[in-house]
């Protein structure tokens, strides 16, 4: 789309770097201080939680008020978005408002998902098409994607632990583990993209693996008898970013997924990836948590800005010098008669 909605207001970049530092600090870091830390601690970042959340849902439904409304204006939008991004964004916010009085019931849970998906899924196949916009794009469907078969799993897990149905169980966690390996895939392109699109690339993914692999090894001495604070706090957290869902997959790599999808986001967002960057650190942000409003929002967010990304003009190959001018050869002065006497 050629007409971009109005640059004033609070930039996007901020609205998704405040969604994801309130996943960390209200879903990771806040919940595993639960005895382990004062309770001055706890209650400070709970607090603290509490108000990156807000600031987050204020610009998020800001964000995505502006972006729908130049989607429906904009006369080359296809008639499809134009009847579902409405719908779906005013869903996604009316239960971001329930959200902050009560959690949500499995049902309204469930419909979060499933707009936030459809919204995702609806960008992703409209502008996939695109060259310069395809590697988002790709993240952003797969994403989506994962992030129903997971809302899909819980929803099935939690049937089945009410109804004691171990068959249902089983399938519950297929489906956890078809999720989890979409997620590995849309973390793989990401890695790629940052590689080869964002300044120190070459450097940026080594350091992402490395973090995300030592953060993975301290989480997994957090049980052992005298573990470090620091491991302790991560096994905890890491456990909460789980939200108790079991799967095929191994729940060290489980583990490596949620870190290195957080680290890779933080990379993308503010490593000089450009707008889409954004894209990136939105998808991955949302990953397996569109049951939740702020994730849920995110993704749209980012599903709905995606037609409007603007990528940096490439720079212009310098054309190669001319090869200097060969000097003309001499021409040979014609021969003059012979006037001299015999």
């Amino acid at each position: 789309m050629n007409d971009r909605p109005s640059d004033n207001g609070v930039p996007l970049r901020v609205v998704v770097a405040l969604g994801l530092a309130a996943t960390l600090l209200a879903r990771c870091l806040a919940p595993a201080l639960q005895g382990v830390a004062g309770d001055g601690v706890i209650i400070w970042s709970a607090r603290a939680g509490s108000l990156l959340t807000l600031l987050a849902a204020t610009g998020l439904v800001a964000g995505i008020a502006r972006l729908a409304t130049a989607i429906v204006g904009a006369p080359q939008a296809p008639l499809v978005a134009r009847l579902v991004v409405v719908p779906a964004v005013s869903m996604g916010c009316m239960l971001l408002l329930f959200a902050s009085f009560r959690p949500l019931e499995p049902l309204l849970a469930l419909m979060l998902g499933l707009s936030a998906a459809v919204v995702g899924a609806l960008s992703a196949r409209h502008m996939v098409k695109q060259r310069d916009k395809r590697a988002g794009a790709l993240v952003l469907g797969l994403t989506a994607g994962a992030g129903l078969v997971h809302v899909l799993s819980r929803k099935l897990t939690q049937d089945a632990s009410d109804a004691a149905n171990l068959a249902a169980f089983r399938s519950a966690e297929l489906i956890e583990t078809l999720g989890l390996l979409v997620d590995f895939v849309a973390l793989g392109l990401t890695l790629l993209w940052l590689q080869r699109k964002v300044a120190r690339g070459r450097v940026l993914v080594p350091l992402v693996l490395v973090l995300a692999l030592g953060c993975v090894l301290l989480a997994q001495r957090g049980s052992a008898p005298g573990a470090s604070l620091v491991s302790v706090l991560l096994s905890r957290g890491l456990k909460e970013l789980s939200r108790g869902q079991t799967s095929l997959v191994h729940p060290a790599l489980a583990q490596l997924l949620s870190v290195g999808s957080l680290l890779a986001a933080s990379f993308a967002l503010l490593g000089g990836g450009g707008e889409l960057g954004l894209i990136f650190a939105a998808s991955l942000a949302a990953r397996g948590a569109l049951d939740i409003p702020i994730p849920a929002l995110l993704l749209e967010l980012g599903a709905l800005y995606l037609p409007f990304v603007r990528q940096p003009p490439r720079p212009a190959r310098p054309e190669p010098p001319a090869p200097p001018e060969q000097p003309a050869p001499p021409v040979d002065a014609p021969a003059l008669p012979d006037t001299s006497s015999p």
